[in-house]
């Protein structure tokens, strides 16, 4: 074999390792990226820092499978709240969900207050109502009330620019991730699919619950 020919070879050997790594670690590093967000990693995070199963979900407010997802993940954490760590990122599916950036926008305005679980607990199982409206602000405005928002700094939040900015940012991260539908999970560093794939990820972690 000629010389050049094996220095090729090998330079393509290397080649091949460097791509191989940056596919395996890329899930591991995006997450740290959107951990540094500067909204949400705490207003859109519960359960423990240190648990050894961390979840990020990348989801549409108006996604019926989101919805279930959801509720999917709520009977996991509430039966292992010590173990679970979830942040919430946001993934508007504005072609498809005429109220897929409304919603989530009422939600970053809530994070911002501290009140994003409060109202995602309103606002998830009324879904099926609030997505057949023309106009879901009506209802998006008694569910804050409820939940105890401060409607004159939610109502600036919801007239300012930079929290739709938060929101489309994400959104190219995940992206840039390979996302394309909702909801989307990282589990570890996983890129998981769907709400059931979503299940039985986390069946592999808690296999006591079925």
């Amino acid at each position: 074999m000629k010389k050049w020919q094996l220095t090729l070879g090998v330079l393509l050997v290397l080649v091949g390792v460097v791509v191989g790594a940056r596919i395996v670690l890329a899930p591991k590093q995006i997450m740290g990226q959107v951990d540094q967000q500067r909204y949400g990693q705490e207003g859109r995070a519960k359960g423990n820092p240190q648990a050894r199963v961390k979840i990020i979900e990348y989801l549409d407010f108006q996604c019926p499978a989101c919805a279930y997802g959801i509720k999917l993940l709520k009977t996991y954490f509430d039966q292992h709240p010590n173990d679970i760590y979830i942040q919430m990122r946001y993934f508007p599916l504005t072609n498809m969900h005429h109220h897929a950036m409304t919603s989530a926008l009422y939600s970053e305005c809530a994070a911002r207050q501290g009140k994003f679980w409060a109202l995602d607990d309103l606002m998830i199982p009324q879904q099926a109502q609030w997505a057949q409206l023309i106009s879901p602000d009506p209802v998006f405005q008694s569910m804050a009330q409820q939940a105890g928002l401060d409607i004159n700094q939610l109502n600036a939040c919801l007239a300012s620019d930079d929290a739709r900015k938060v929101i489309n940012d994400e959104k190219s991260v995940g992206q840039s991730l390979g996302i394309s539908s909702t909801p989307t999970y990282f589990i570890n560093g996983k890129m998981v699919v769907g709400a059931k794939s979503m299940m039985d990820e986390l069946k592999t972690y808690f296999p006591d619950i079925k």
